[in-house]
């Protein structure tokens, strides 16, 4: 497959951990377990390789520093490349490679939402596309990604403020997706 378009959408499992910067405390205090969506919109330049963009959307459970009810937000959006190692069998694992923008929102019942805005510095994921028919396949997918906050917003500001003291924190993902192809060539 080349020249051809691509949907991805998948759904799964994340979870976050690691320091957050300044006085903020660690990712996994604001932020427990969740689930999250996804979509990635691709061009196959050739049949090993991809080019394209990703966004996601995730809810968590509230981590144990919260107090309150608050609902715990999270998105992504960015670039990202992925290479097929097997791109004309039935069966073809994959590994895509990305960067972008990342934010986190502690949206509490009553009072000024907490907003988080930073980097998602590096973001790896790999699967196995299992074709169902020549254009649509389904995935089992893993992945990680390493990100930084840089500013917050919070009920002590007035606006985004820079984080001082910014650390790395990693996010682990786990689900399944599938993939629809749209137009493009078949090499046999």
């Amino acid at each position: 497959m080349q020249n051809a378009f691509e949907i991805r959408v998948g759904a799964g499992y994340t979870q976050g951990g690691g320091k957050l910067g300044g006085n903020l405390g660690s990712l996994e205090d604001v932020a427990g377990p969740g689930g999250s969506v996804e979509i990635d919109l691709g061009y196959r330049l050739i049949p090993e390789l991809s080019l394209g963009v990703y966004g996601t959307l995730s809810t968590a459970q509230r981590g144990d520093n919260l107090v309150g009810d608050n609902d715990v937000l999270g998105a992504s959006a960015g670039i990202q490349a992925a290479y097929h190692f097997r791109p004309d069998r039935s069966v073809d694992p994959w590994v895509s490679l990305g960067t972008g923008w990342k934010g986190l929102w502690l949206d509490p019942a009553n009072g000024k939402t907490t907003s988080l805005q930073g980097l998602e510095l590096a973001r790896v994921q790999v699967g196995a596309d299992y074709r169902l028919s020549k254009d649509i396949s389904i995935a089992p997918v893993i992945g990680g990604s390493l990100g930084m906050f840089i500013s917050q917003d919070s009920p002590m500001t007035t606006d985004l403020t820079e984080i001082q003291d910014k650390k790395v924190n990693v996010s682990g993902y786990a689900g399944i997706s599938g993939r629809f192809d749209l137009g493009g060539s078949r090499g046999r």
